[in-house]
């Protein structure tokens, strides 16, 4: 049947960010380059309005298939119905397979990022009856225990997934934007992996900086909270027959000014801070 390779990122936030555009077309130059399958963004991709929709012909515009993952703030200026619409989402958890892979895609923008029963017991199901390896893809992490920034009922999500692996289902990978670091962690069988965002991180009005001239920051009012990365950080992932992964990350940094000259060292909200999405391969055992 052969392998297959796809290209994603996570948490564009064109609107808080003055190079959002820029950053999708150097992703759009990536996956092609690389002849991947299909691309698929994380969530948190941009306000579904008029002024954005050259931004969304961009991504849909694709000439590979294209998905979308729901994030917590694509309906801050919506409902989720009207910001699934107007993506060009049939629903906002859904599967779908490609080469040898079965990927399953899910809704965690709840309130505290709960997964409600019926999308758990849709998620039971579609692992159940698949006879492909499968890949997770969310938003919100499905390991991540610190404070609020994972899903709330992530033990019953991986009680699901480690039921079924231990049943023989082979569930290689679960991916999740939303926390804008870089991570991976393993729990039974199954590797978690949080995608660095492919624009910034955050820091908060606490920690206020103005690095760019007087009416960027008065058109993007939230920039002076955030560190731009001077990448736009993407991940290529391949899977082959035998179920290896390989991640082929990039290496990058900071815009203007770092988290060190501000302060910061060591974690924020839980993880390590780093600029990077990092080149990993992985082996289902």
């Amino acid at each position: 049947m052969g392998g297959m390779k796809f290209a994603l990122f996570a948490d564009l936030h064109h609107d808080v960010i003055p190079d959002g555009g820029e950053r999708l077309n150097h992703f759009l130059t990536r996956a092609r380059e690389a002849e991947v399958d299909f691309i698929i963004e994380l969530g948190d991709f941009c306000h579904p309005c008029e002024k954005n929709e050259e931004l969304r012909s961009l991504f849909n515009g694709f000439e590979k298939p294209h998905y979308h993952v729901i994030g917590n703030h694509d309906s801050d200026l919506c409902t989720k119905e009207e910001g699934k619409h107007w993506l060009g989402m049939e629903n906002t958890y859904y599967s779908f397979e490609c080469g040898n892979v079965k990927f399953i895609v899910l809704d965690t923008a709840f309130i505290n990022s709960f997964i409600p029963d019926y999308e758990l017991i849709w998620l039971q199901r579609e692992i159940s009856e698949s006879l492909l390896p499968i890949v997770i893809l969310s938003h919100h992490s499905l390991e991540n225990s610190f404070r609020k920034r994972g899903v709330s009922n992530r033990e019953e999500v991986q009680q699901i997934i480690n039921q079924a692996t231990a049943n023989g289902k082979r569930i290689l990978l679960c991916v999740n934007g939303h926390d804008h670091t870089d991570s991976m962690e393993k729990i039974n069988k199954t590797y978690y992996l949080t995608l660095n965002s492919i624009s910034y991180k955050w820091f908060g009005p606490e920690l206020e900086h103005f690095c760019y001239s007087r009416d960027i920051h008065d058109k993007y009012p939230f920039l002076k909270d955030i560190i731009l990365h001077s990448q736009p950080l993407s991940a290529i992932i391949s899977i082959d027959d035998q179920c290896n992964i390989e991640i082929e990350g990039m290496e990058g940094g900071y815009q203007k000014i770092t988290p060190n000259e501000l302060g910061i060292t060591g974690t924020w909200d839980g993880r390590v801070i780093s600029p990077h999405v990092s080149s990993r391969r992985l082996s289902y055992e």
